[in-house]
């Protein structure tokens, strides 16, 4: 895993401000990893996130600030979440998953970033369901099985697959603290990753546009100042008087 330089992580936020969240969510790996795009499209979702998370901890540091309203009454609520403690450990390998209903065996993988993006273009939670699970059989010819199942079974079979890969959906508990109400959330690691990449996007580019009107620099040679000296520019640059 690697960092990124101030040009490339602006590289990374133009790019991905045109792309859907699932595509986005590979451009932000494939700049900060050794593998290819296509090899990290396969990673299984928790796999993905774990990814995800270790980025947003190298580039922002181990808190995530979040806030959610209550469902109750409305009220407010501020958290803070370590990704230290978020990531959960990862096995060697994935393991071949199956699993058992009406009579049938399924084999099935993991679903990946691929999975992830056909669903999001089936019109309802029952049509995505059934995709994704015809997407991860390992066996095509019992595709049609699937269709035939109640959705008592497909729900069976999807909630053993999110049993072996929990990163995929990290849930957080949450307490109101004026009504007391509990209730769960779930982490989208890439919206959070992509907020704060857009907000130091966002930071750099004025930077730069103050120090270009200020010493008539590139914008290269700006960005390839460091953090601290750029700074220090910026602060002597906006002690000038005013003629």
């Amino acid at each position: 895993m690697r960092s990124l330089s101030a040009s490339e992580l602006l590289e990374v936020w133009e790019r991905g401000a045109r792309e859907h969240p699932v595509d986005r969510a590979l451009t932000l790996l494939s700049a900060c990893c050794d593998e290819s795009r296509q090899e990290l499209a396969n990673l299984s979702l928790g796999r993905r996130d774990a990814r995800l998370l270790e980025i947003f901890q190298q580039l922002f540091g181990p808190s995530i600030e979040a806030f959610a309203q209550c469902p109750q009454c409305g009220e407010r609520l501020e958290y803070r979440m370590s990704t230290r403690e978020l990531i959960l450990p990862q096995a060697a390998a994935e393991q071949p998953l199956v699993v058992e209903a009406e009579g049938v065996a399924f084999h099935l993988r993991l679903p990946n970033s691929l999975d992830l993006r056909a669903m999001s273009e089936c019109s309802s939670a029952e049509a995505a369901q059934k995709l994704l699970l015809e997407r991860c059989l390992e066996a095509e010819d019992k595709a049609g099985a699937i269709q035939k199942l109640p959705q008592s079974a497909m729900e069976k079979i999807a909630s053993c697959m999110a049993a072996a890969d929990p990163q995929a959906e990290t849930l957080i508990d949450l307490t109101c603290c004026a009504c007391r109400h509990g209730w769960q959330v779930v982490l989208d690691i890439e919206n959070f990753l992509w907020v704060k990449i857009s907000t130091l996007a966002r930071r750099l580019l004025r930077d730069v546009h103050a120090l270009a009107r200020a010493y008539g620099w590139r914008e290269h040679d700006i960005l390839a100042l460091s953090s601290v000296r750029r700074q220090a520019y910026l602060e002597m640059a906006g002690s000038w008087p005013t003629f």
